[in-house]
């Protein structure tokens, strides 16, 4: 125990993304996953921490689903553009890039100073195609940093995220990554009013200082912000992989809880 890291400095809304590493590192371990998360499970066995209070197998399922569907967005991008720029927005200890990585592409990931040095330790530190910037994710001094690096277009990634920032500031994100980024894609999971009102309900979240934000029933409303936002594509995470869902695949016939969880992919023109 004594060897174990310690992540205490975590507070609110960083807390959370233990919650995800977690599930990531169990639905590992399951014979039927739908993910195969090693460095997940490598970092939740060296973290002083107690892990089981975020045990539910129906949000483990929700996650499992919906890491499973932006990797495959993520993978597809790559092999369109093997020189890739990709940008995870408040990256917390996501370890996608070493599950799609084809050793070409250039990573970045942002989140609050105070994350990275779990970030450091835990996932090994930066190297030349893996970045990590201390920015929060509405500071838009990061910007000026990507854009020096690279004119190409990016995929943003945006996985656990906006669900905790006000609409407006959702609002003022996604236009402010349109008027700088023409081109560039954005891939992101929502939730539907509903889930966003009651936090409490959600068995990970309940147990941590944060809590859900934004939620919005029809994706297509985002395009009405500005004429260069463009939903090229969504999914409903019921409507996907039906032999893992169980019961929680009855969830698709009724539409007010169908459109509760679902992914929203963007792309951005001038």
């Amino acid at each position: 125990m004594n060897n174990l890291i310690n992540v205490s400095e975590l507070q609110e809304v960083s807390e959370t993304l233990l919650i995800t590493v977690y599930l990531r590192s169990l639905e590992t371990k399951r014979e039927d996953r739908l993910i195969k998360d090693d460095k997940s499970v490598e970092i939740v066995n060296s973290i002083n921490y107690n892990f089981p209070k975020f045990d539910s197998e129906s949000n483990q399922t929700i996650v499992a689903i919906r890491t499973a569907i932006i990797d495959e967005v993520v993978k597809n991008f790559i092999s369109q553009n093997p020189h890739a720029t990709i940008v995870s927005l408040g990256t917390g200890l996501s370890t996608r890039f070493f599950r799609v990585d084809n050793g070409l592409i250039n990573w970045f990931g942002i989140d609050l100073p105070r994350v990275k040095p779990a970030w450091d330790t835990l996932l090994g530190g930066e190297s030349e195609r893996f970045q990590y910037l201390p920015y929060s994710v509405l500071d838009f001094e990061w910007i000026k940093q990507i854009q020096s690096k690279t004119s190409k277009k990016i995929l943003f990634i945006a996985e656990g995220l906006l669900i905790y920032f006000s609409e407006s500031e959702v609002k003022q994100l996604i236009i402010t990554l349109k008027n700088n980024f023409a081109g560039s894609e954005l891939i992101f999971d929502a939730m539907g009013k509903f889930s966003a009102k009651n936090s409490q309900l959600n068995p990970g979240v309940s147990e941590t200082n944060a809590s859900f934000k934004w939620g919005v029933n029809n994706l297509k409303e985002i395009e009405t912000w500005d004429r260069g936002i463009k939903l090229i594509d969504q999914c409903y995470y019921f409507d996907k992989y039906k032999k893992r869902l169980g019961w929680l695949g009855l969830i698709k016939y009724i539409p007010v809880l169908k459109s509760q969880g679902k992914i929203g992919h963007l792309r951005f023109i001038q």
